[in-house]
């Protein structure tokens, strides 16, 4: 019941809201540049969404849902724009983490939703 207390994402919160250093971040498990840069190019190319900490990024869970549903080809690949959205909404850390996966399903020749993720890269 009270394992929310002990989420990384609030340690950070309320690390921040205590006065530390935004720069203090730099380079962890919850920058977005370090999270994307971490991913091994084997993850990106074989699709391994698990391999991603989602969770660190506020609606982490649904992008990696709308990526998992785009590359499947499923028919409810409306999620797709769950990642436009997210930028819409100023939730753009999780987004960022689909473009490399998105970047590769757009390079698909035969991939039927090719376009909608080239659309959300953008």
């Amino acid at each position: 019941m009270d394992a929310w207390r002990k989420d990384p994402t609030l340690a950070t919160c309320a690390a921040l809201a205590d006065g530390a250093e935004l720069s203090s971040f730099v380079g962890g498990p919850f920058d977005v540049r370090a999270v994307v840069a971490g991913i091994r190019p084997e993850a990106k190319d074989r699709f391994l969404l698990d391999e991603v900490p989602w969770e660190h990024f506020p609606q982490g869970d649904h992008v990696r849902e709308a990526v998992h549903l785009l590359r499947t080809g499923d028919p409810r690949h409306a999620g797709t724009g769950v990642v436009d959205g997210l930028c819409a909404n100023d939730m753009r850390a999780a987004a960022v983490l689909a473009v490399p996966f998105l970047i590769r399903i757009a390079a698909d020749a035969r991939h039927p939703y090719r376009a909608d993720a080239l659309a959300e890269v953008s």
